[in-house]
């Protein structure tokens, strides 16, 4: 009897130390990390930060506009519309990141995680298709979102998601509290008044000293990393 006692506990001890030392691949995988949700980045240098969705028109004037300011901008643009000309996109502006917008501005509040997941996944699979060096930033169309979008973006590789505190449209500027300051997201539209839209912010920026930045400068740590640089 008492040897048979011992031979159960050398096997619970056995199986014990089995369990223990598991192998890697049986452990819990991490959670993915969800995204990052940015109105406006949090830095003491005098900059804001310049973003274009869409992409409906390319208007030829606004392309002018950029290409004297050599402001460095970040676009959330359209499948469709990106596949009709993507080096038109890349080359505006000093650098253009290019982020993703869904497939087909699907406002994505309230959806399922199915189909919010194909929106997202499936224009960021996209965008990256067109463009080699495109950024895993996305912005939910109307900027409307909820934690479905959260999940959905993790898993698509969605790194941020980018809103904005500041709105052009033509030459009316909507801002959420006060003046354009340091920080903010300013978002226009790529639409026949882009011009206008880029020329209304021009002034206004003069008048409040404040200059564009790169956003994926600033993104993460509030502070510049390097010079924009054309691709």
């Amino acid at each position: 009897m008492k040897r048979q006692l011992i031979t159960v506990i050398s096997a619970m001890l056995i199986v014990t130390s089995i369990s223990l030392t598991a192998p890697q691949h049986l452990a819990t995988a991490s959670p993915t990390p969800m995204p990052r949700v940015t109105f406006r980045i949090q830095t003491e240098d005098p900059v804001v930060f310049i973003t274009i969705d869409d992409g409906s028109d390319m208007p030829a004037d606004a392309q002018a506009v950029l290409e004297r300011l050599q402001w460095p901008i970040t676009s959330f643009v359209l499948p469709n519309y990106l596949r009709a000309d993507p080096q038109w996109f890349t080359s505006l502006g000093s650098v253009n990141d290019i982020g993703s917008h869904t497939i087909r501005h699907t406002v994505l509040k309230r959806k399922s995680l199915a189909v919010q997941t194909e929106a997202i996944c499936g224009g960021h699979s996209q965008v990256a298709s067109l463009v080699q060096d495109s950024v895993p930033y996305f912005r939910p169309p109307t900027g409307l979102y909820d934690s479905t979008t959260l999940r959905a973006a993790a898993s698509c590789g969605i790194t941020d998601i980018l809103l904005w505190r500041v709105s052009v449209n033509g030459r009316t500027i909507t801002t959420w509290g006060g003046d354009i300051r340091a920080g903010d997201i300013i978002l226009i539209h790529y639409v026949g008044s882009l011009a206008k839209s880029l020329r209304r912010v021009e002034k206004e920026l003069k008048r409040l000293h404040l200059q564009p930045a790169r956003l994926s400068d600033y993104l993460h740590s509030g502070t510049k990393k390097a010079a924009p640089q054309r691709r």
